[in-house]
């Protein structure tokens, strides 16, 4: 299918990404690194052109989900596209553990801490071009006008947040609803976005549902402040090119009696990752 967005770089295909990402690791080559300060945010009027530019992909999208030509394929290749964007200003990608989602028979629950608008955006492409995979989501989103349309082609499992235990049975039967069709399931147990990474507010949803399911859990470990959360609008923040965004996968985790060792686990893994990207 053609790509009707018009922008400078051209958007990467479906065959090119999986070559990408077919090893353990993708890296950033180091000359897309342009600054090393952390601190420093970018200029205002680059902020501003990445954000316009990103709103116009993102309404390219939205239409051809409307007129129903947007493949998989089609989708990953976009998702894909902002990561490169985020280089192309400078941002650097560390993502490591590939292999993990390869090394046994899926569906897996994916588990994580969630920092920014940058991992929902990219992990489509980054674990969608390996795996089938969907996510919980909050329920506002799925009549969002812009991204109500996006998320429901993920056909995500959507939360109130309202009532903890309508939220746990909606994402349990939902849950293993995807996950018996083949389909891997995204949870952040954390639920809000957060810079820091909290344990005491990791919740075990993602145990109790690989549980049930009987699947395996992967850890995964992010630090995506490269992409700040706005004040105003979460999605629209500044911009640190000297960070680098960390995400690593962790190997497949099998859940045995409460889970309870499983979770202390996974929490161990992402405070691990986590403290030595400081």
């Amino acid at each position: 299918m053609e790509n009707k967005y018009s922008i400078k770089n051209k958007i990467i295909n479906i065959n090119e990404i999986r070559k990408l990402l077919s090893s353990d690791k993708y890296i950033t080559e180091s000359e897309s690194k342009k600054d090393d300060n952390p601190e420093k945010k970018l200029s205002f009027f680059k902020t501003f052109s990445f954000h316009a530019d990103f709103l116009r992909l993102l309404l390219a999208l939205r239409k051809a989900i409307l007129k129903e030509k947007c493949t998989e394929d089609f989708y990953i290749e976009y998702c894909f596209h902002v990561l490169k964007k985020v280089e192309k200003i400078g941002g650097r990608f560390e993502i490591k553990g590939f292999d993990n989602l390869r090394k046994e028979q899926g569906p897996f629950v994916l588990v994580g801490n969630h920092m920014s608008a940058l991992e929902t955006l990219i992990f489509p492409a980054v674990i969608g071009s390996i795996i089938p995979v969907t996510y919980v989501i909050k329920k506002s989103l799925m009549s969002h006008f812009i991204f109500g349309p996006i998320m429901r082609t993920r056909n995500p499992i959507a939360v109130e947040r309202k009532d903890p235990r309508k939220d746990l049975d909606a994402v349990l039967t939902g849950g293993v609803e995807r996950l018996s069709s083949g389909t891997s399931v995204v949870i952040f147990p954390q639920a809000t976005r957060t810079r820091l990474f909290e344990p005491d507010k990791f919740n075990s949803l993602g145990i109790k549902l690989a549980k049930r399911a009987g699947v395996s859990v992967i850890p995964f470990a992010l630090k995506t402040d490269v992409w700040a959360n706005g004040k105003l609008v979460s999605d629209v923040g500044n911009f640190y090119p000297g960070r680098t965004a960390h995400i690593e996968f962790g190997a497949p985790v099998k859940i045995d009696g409460t889970g309870k060792k499983e979770h202390e686990q996974i929490i161990d893994f992402i405070k691990t990752r986590f403290e030595s990207w400081k």
